[in-house]
This record gives C-alpha cells, sequence and structure tokens, in this order.
C-alpha cells in the first residue's frame, strides 16, 4: 500500500471524529439549554426569546448532525469501537442507525 492510503484513512477518521464532536458539542448545548428552560424555573431566556423557536433549532442541529455521522465516515469511527471515551454518543448514534 502507498502512503497515500493510510493518509487517506487517516484524514476519513479525522472527518469522522470531527463530526462526532460537532454532534456531541450540539447534544450537549440542546441539553443545557433544555435543562436552563424547564418550567416553571425563570431564566435569561425566557422573556427575550421564543424558547419553543429555540429549541426546535437546537433539535434541528442535532439532527443535521447525526445526519452528517450516519452518512459520513463518523459512523465507521463508532463501528469500529474508536469512541469508547463517549458512550452516550455511541448510543444515541446507534439508535438512530437502528432507526432508519
Amino acid at each position: 500500500m502507498s502512503h497515500r492510503i493510510f493518509a487517506q484513512l487517516e484524514f476519513e477518521r479525522a472527518l469522522g471524529h470531527a463530526a462526532i464532536k460537532a454532534l456531541k458539542a450540539a447534544v450537549d448545548e440542546k441539553n443545557r439549554f433544555d435543562a436552563e428552560t424547564a418550567w416553571p424555573k425563570e431564566t435569561l431566556f425566557q422573556g427575550r426569546y421564543d424558547v419553543d423557536a429555540l429549541a426546535a433549532e437546537l433539535a434541528q442541529i442535532v439532527e443535521d448532525r447525526m445526519a452528517d455521522v450516519l452518512n459520513g465516515p463518523g459512523l465507521r469511527v463508532i463501528e469500529r469501537d474508536e469512541l469508547f471515551h463517549e458512550p452516550e454518543i455511541v448510543e444515541l448514534v446507534l439508535a438512530a442507525r437502528e432507526a432508519r
């Protein structure tokens, strides 16, 4: 095998990890937002923003990042068990893959 093949594999692995990292960041942000806006707690968001619209946007971002993982090299990273330090993300992606 040439070095080019190894470089390509490493590049795809890096893309997969980046997609997974973006998914984790989106999930974490959505979870934080959901916790901050849970009723009946007063938050900085209430009265200033449409909380439902923001929640819907965050949910769409999570769906988009999930699609990036499922349709790209991120799924292969997970299937090779390279992501042992993020079990909740692995579980979320595998569940989404099964739901397809």
